[in-house]
């Protein structure tokens, strides 16, 4: 299974890349928001792990994005953020339908891997 990580930290991603690896995941890095669209109509994956503050762009600008492009419209994607408990947030990402979750970057590796298996496991919302 592909999955996607925009993240403008290179070193959160490439850590979440290399664990996401050692399980058996084929992954792809775009350092932001605009490299995470074009990134996912070329490699079309199976989960998105989207930043919400990208600099270029935030994450929901970027969910949005990918849910309007016919090929890439069923993606599901988790946002991970550092406001990743914050209510709002929460609440803001709950209404869109490819919405998977939103974690905390502070979460261990160990928790964003379940949370990536429950989303590509668990089917739709």
């Amino acid at each position: 299974m592909k999955i996607l990580i925009v993240e403008d930290n290179p070193e959160l991603a490439w850590i979440l890349a290399d664990r996401l690896k050692i399980e058996g995941y084929k992954t792809q890095i775009a350092a932001n928001g605009a490299a995470g669209v074009k990134l996912a109509l070329s490699y079309l994956p199976d989960l998105v792990l989207l930043d919400y503050n990208l600099g270029d762009m935030t994450g929901h600008d970027v969910a949005v994005a990918i849910k309007n492009m016919r090929k890439t419209s069923g993606i599901p994607f988790i946002i991970l953020s550092a406001l990743g408990a914050d209510p709002r947030l929460v609440n803001g990402f709950a209404k869109l339908p490819n919405c998977r979750g939103t974690l905390a970057k502070i979460l261990s590796t160990k928790e964003v891997l379940k949370a990536v298996h429950r989303a590509l496991h668990a089917g739709p919302k």
